[in-house]
């Protein structure tokens, strides 16, 4: 008789978890989803929904984010409570894949790198209606650049459509800038002045700028202070830590920091990043070509790193003009598509023109577009950054170009932590990266013993003189760029809690989760308005300038390993690229003749080809 009541008993649990995939192990566990109702908010429930949340990176970020589901826990301690687990960096990617394949995973990281991927997978949960209905999470607050990268349409692979769904949304944004060694700036003889391009006139007209001094105070009686990020007057030498350095500018800086640093072995600048070279001119490493081609999706990405036809920009005093059908106003740079002429190839992979049409050298001759260097010069510029000063980085028309030498090698700063602690101990002056280090910079154990702040990543300008005098005139100019990081929260597509999920995901990206993020230094708030308030500025804390952050969200986009599905089209010759070439083993020339280079022209075809 007791045999038949135990298997009586198990066939009746066996049949519950079937029957609700709750109350009996396997299946999803004791897991139960909350209901919500139609404005998004819980409903009562007599249970608790378990949400397992996992995140990796370093103790910083573990900081934050326990202090973050503990205050959610505390909110919806009656209906929800999330379960935070640590996975380490390497591998993390692996172990969500391995999670993802039954229910216990429900919330978790997807880098913009792999979004792509694992929506059209299907391991992700479409959110795009729970977003909607939100009353705290409102997109139309938050940094437009960043928020794109999460709508995304699964059958056309295009981003930022209206037919486009959230799979995801951003947990944060991570703004790149240069931080730089404050102290090793004054040792060098160099001072600092603080004023946005915005307020030079009241500047020269006798107002403070934002550290409380007059130019009076600097030494710059009867100087017009212009747009630099850096001048010299009467051969004392001056930084500007809110307009970006010229190329030219930077490399002067990183050397005269290089030259007088106490340690023999530093380096004046370290950038790992090609993105604001190629950018500020208009340039990238792959374009769209609008084709005919049925075989394709609308066209096909042409590889264009090497391409050498200059970019075009409209002249600051000219309202407006028109290429190839489209409108450009003052300042803006003619699209790779439009300064070609190109509406349709007639197949993919076919060759096509690559000289300027006539319509737009005509409009250079009558002064309504002014010339910018080709991505191929903007690139060259960025590799030239680590080269020797004895290395032959590329030859233009048998003229040698020789590296800089300020920056030191891929192969000699290692990791991601290997740039931050150089930094830190004084062996880099000038550091690109993002918001994230803000929180170890402010670390006492990370050995800062110096001052330390911000300022704008480099942009193109030629002037109508050379070296560094205030007398300078701009002749052309690019404009301001460069790339972000950004990292989803996700719901996997297997939970059996959805509603819960979503609802920490939407405390997350609230005002009071942002704000939780911002005040520990750890990233801006994805609300336009907090970002501005001194929740995140924190001007009583290293870095003063953190108003640089909130410009670089303005006009930062995605790097490159977000505009395709994967990175197949990159691994190969991204490798020799900061392998080889930027350790000084091989020229440009040899980079761009390479197999891994050449072949990736053929591996792009592959995304838009119609299955």
């Amino acid at each position: 008789m007791k045999r038949i009541t135990r298997l009586f008993a198990l066939i009746l649990c066996l049949t519950m978890c079937l029957a609700t995939f709750s109350g009996c192990p396997g299946g999803g566990g004791n897991k139960q989803d909350v209901e919500l109702d139609d404005k998004g908010n819980v409903r009562p429930s007599d249970t608790v929904s378990k949400v397992e949340f996992w995140i990796n990176g370093d103790e910083y970020e573990l900081e934050v984010f326990s202090d973050l589901v503990e205050r959610f826990n505390n909110k919806y301690k009656d209906s929800i409570k999330v379960e935070l687990k640590q996975k380490p960096s390497d591998g993390y990617e692996t172990a969500v894949q391995t999670a993802l394949s039954g229910n216990k995973l429900d919330v978790f990281y997807v880098g913009d790198a792999g979004y792509k991927s694992y929506a059209e997978q299907g391991l992700l949960y479409d959110i795009t209606d729970l977003v909607a209905s939100s009353e705290v999470y409102d997109l139309s607050t938050m940094w437009s650049d960043v928020v794109i990268r999460y709508k995304y349409d699964v059958n056309t692979k295009l981003s930022g459509t209206s037919s486009g769904r959230y799979y995801g949304v951003p947990k944060d944004i991570g703004p790149t800038v240069i931080y730089y060694n404050e102290t090793e700036f004054e040792k060098a003889g160099i001072k600092i002045i603080s004023v946005d391009a915005a307020d030079l006139d009241a500047y020269n007209a006798g107002a403070k700028d934002d550290r409380g001094n007059t130019k009076a105070d600097m030494g710059l009686e009867g100087v017009t202070v212009k747009e630099y990020g850096y001048f010299v007057v009467n051969g004392q030498k001056y930084f500007n830590n809110q307009i970006p350095m010229s190329w030219d500018e930077t490399v002067e800086v990183a050397t005269i920091l290089q030259n007088s640093m106490s340690n023999a072995n530093a380096y004046g600048y370290f950038t790992e990043w090609w993105f604001n070279y190629g950018w500020t001119v208009g340039g990238d490493c792959i374009q769209f070509v609008p084709s005919s081609d049925a075989n394709h999706n609308g066209g096909w990405y042409d590889f264009t790193l090497a391409d050498s036809t200059p970019n075009y920009i409209v002249a600051d005093d000219v309202p407006s003009v028109t290429v190839n059908g489209n409108t450009y106003k003052a300042g803006q740079i003619i699209s790779y598509q439009d300064k070609l002429g190109l509406n349709s190839t007639s197949a993919a992979g076919a060759e096509y023109s690559k000289e300027i049409t006539s319509e737009v050298l005509g409009l250079v001759n009558e002064g309504k577009l002014n010339e910018l260097p080709s991505q191929r010069e903007a690139f060259t510029e960025f590799v030239r950054l680590a080269a020797k000063t004895n290395t032959v980085v590329d030859r233009v028309n048998g003229v040698a170009l020789y590296g800089y030498g300020v920056t030191p090698t891929p192969s000699s700063i290692g990791s991601d932590a290997g740039k931050t602690q150089a930094f830190a101990q004084g062996e880099i002056g000038m550091l690109v990266d993002g918001r994230w280090d803000v929180t170890y910079f402010r670390d006492p154990d990370s050995g800062i013993n110096f001052t330390w702040d911000v300022c704008p990543l480099p942009m193109y300008r030629a002037y109508d003189a050379e070296g560094f005098g205030p007398e300078r005139e701009v002749t052309v100019h690019g404009i301001e760029a460069g790339h972000s990081g950004s990292v989803g929260l996700c719901i996997s597509n297997n939970s059996v809690v959805k509603n819960a999920a979503w609802k920490f995901i939407e405390f997350v990206g609230s005002e009071e989760g942002q704000a939780a993020q911002a005040a520990k230094g750890f990233a801006i708030p994805l609300q336009k308005e907090l970002a501005n308030s001194e929740v995140f500025l924190q001007t009583d804390k290293m870095p003063r300038n953190s108003k640089i952050f909130i410009d670089a969200a303005e006009i930062q986009g995605a790097g490159d390993w977000w505009y395709l599905t994967d990175n197949a089209w990159i691994d190969d010759w991204a490798g020799i690229l900061n392998g080889d070439v930027r350790n000084g083993k091989k020229t440009m020339t040899e980079f761009f003749e390479s197999s891994a280079f050449m072949n990736t022209y053929q591996k792009l075809l592959e995304y838009t080809k119609k299955k």
